[in-house]
């Protein structure tokens, strides 16, 4: 059985993917993420939802989704009775430049086939959100 990664966020974003991780060693993001955050180059990090018990550098508040998945005692959304709930809705503000839209999709993946196959495919599944299109018919897929 595969363990929980300190970087698999209960809601079902690989933090590993996020922008705000990969800019602790990439100084050029940071930058352009604090200027597209209008923050400081120190508070557009982050090493992850569980490193930090849900406080996104982004948010000025505790995730309220992280708040939910520990007093429901969940390691995932994936795992509560309620799944999938609003807090999980895909919205079509900023869709392309934020992966939330794929949360319920990741932590499906994550429910039927086990944390191995998620981890094994979720890179794929970014590139497929971030760069792919979607054909009627066949989904997602990269741009030629």
């Amino acid at each position: 059985m595969v363990k929980k990664n300190l970087l698999e966020a209960p809601c079902g974003i690989h933090c590993g993917l996020c922008p705000l991780h990969l800019a602790i060693t990439d100084e050029a993001l940071r930058k352009r993420l604090a200027e597209r955050l209008n923050m400081p180059p120190d508070k557009v990090v982050c090493p992850g939802c569980r490193a930090v018990d849900g406080f996104c550098p982004v948010i000025s508040e505790q995730c309220a989704t992280w708040l939910c998945v520990k007093k429901k005692g969940v390691e995932f959304c994936c795992e509560c009775a309620d799944f999938p709930c609003v807090k999980l809705a895909p919205c079509a503000d900023k869709a392309p430049l934020r992966p939330h839209n794929i949360k319920v999709y990741s932590l499906t993946l994550r429910k039927t086939k086990g944390a191995y196959e998620w981890s094994k495919a979720i890179v794929e599944i970014y590139n497929l959100y971030y760069k792919g299109e979607m054909v009627i018919g066949r989904g997602p897929v990269l741009k030629q």
